[in-house]
């Protein structure tokens, strides 16, 4: 099962791009490659992911197969609200966020 661990720092910025372009979600995503995030369009300044290990096209040369491995063949988004993640923030103890992807569900935690 995929999880990918964000710091609260990185959970922060994400948060905060996404408030800034005043969207109450952000998403899961798996096409050339898997990860979660936010965008407002293709070019870097306007994206603010973060990839799961081993499935991102810029750095790792097997990220297709990982990310088919890890998710299946599919390509699919998943929009999640924002407040899953405003709420893990609101606990001032959190160092860290996993989000794991089952076939089922996802789920986030909040690691202190």
């Amino acid at each position: 099962m995929p999880q990918i661990t964000l710091s609260r720092s990185q959970v922060e910025t994400l948060v905060a791009f996404c408030d800034a372009a005043k969207s109450e979600r952000f998403f899961i995503a798996k096409d050339h490659g898997a990860y979660v995030g936010y965008s407002t369009g293709s070019k870097p300044e306007q994206q603010c992911l973060y990839y799961f290990k081993g499935c991102n096209p810029a750095t790792d040369a097997d990220f297709y197969e990982n990310a088919r491995r890890g998710f299946g063949g599919d390509d699919f988004g998943e929009r999640l609200s924002l407040t899953g993640l405003k709420e893990v923030l609101a606990n001032e103890q959190c160092k860290s966020v996993r989000i794991t992807v089952t076939a089922r569900s996802i789920r986030i935690d909040g690691d202190a």
